[in-house]
């Protein structure tokens, strides 16, 4: 082999093993990549369906309750009508009324800095309004007016359980982007508002919206 073809087969073999030395680092830095996008996914999925599985658990609950209070006070109205002394049996026994206990919730709080903040937001909002239905509940100073108390605030209790869960599917849906649009489009507000039996005019007030053809959009 002459000198001049020699000189070329080591060049060539130089090219080559610098073309591997860049590759295989490359190579092995994009499967751990991978590996950790496919790890946070996991966490993600792993999360939201704790979430769904525990608030499903809370909307069976206070459907539960719902039918049972209307049936006690309906019971209770038809007696006084009958002439029927109602007894004052003070108040209920504390935590009868939680329709939640939030073991999920409270398990995962560490991970909801995985999450966009406008799905943190609206997972506090209905853990917050959970809580505060079984702190009002306790206080009241009779079973009576804890069950009046509990069914008056059930409507708005489903709107945020069905807007919470909208909102996991549709982080769910998206890849888990974190850029992802999580607002209420104008059909959505309207079907969550007649399923949950929750006016419109306070879905949209207490989220500092207003509805446009185009769909809600923040109050000027």
């Amino acid at each position: 082999m002459s000198s001049t073809a020699a000189a070329w087969v080591q060049a060539v073999g130089s090219v080559a093993a610098i073309l591997v030395a860049i590759y295989v680092p490359w190579r092995q830095r994009r499967n751990a990549s991978a590996e950790r996008e496919q790890l946070e996914t996991q966490r993600l999925q792993h999360l939201i369906a704790a979430l769904r599985a525990e608030i499903t658990s809370a909307q069976s609950a206070a459907d539960r309750w719902g039918a049972t209070i209307n049936q006690t006070l309906a019971g209770l109205r038809r007696a006084q009508t009958q002439g029927v002394t109602i007894v004052n049996n003070g108040p209920i026994q504390p935590g009868s009324l939680t329709l939640t206990d939030a073991i999920l919730y409270k398990e995962v709080a560490g991970e909801l800095g995985r999450v966009p903040p406008d799905l943190v937001e609206r997972i506090v909002q209905f853990y917050s309004l959970t809580f505060d239905m079984g702190r009002i509940a306790n206080g009241a100073s009779t079973a009576t007016r804890a069950y009046e108390e509990v069914l008056g605030m059930l409507p708005r209790f489903k709107m945020n359980a069905a807007l919470l869960i909208l909102t996991l599917d549709k982080f769910q849906k998206s890849g888990f982007r974190t850029d992802v649009d999580l607002h209420l489009t104008a059909d959505e507000a309207r079907r969550l508002a007649t399923e949950t039996g929750y006016p419109l005019d306070d879905v949209l007030k207490e989220r500092g919206l207003t509805l446009s053809p185009e769909g809600p959009v923040p109050l000027s």
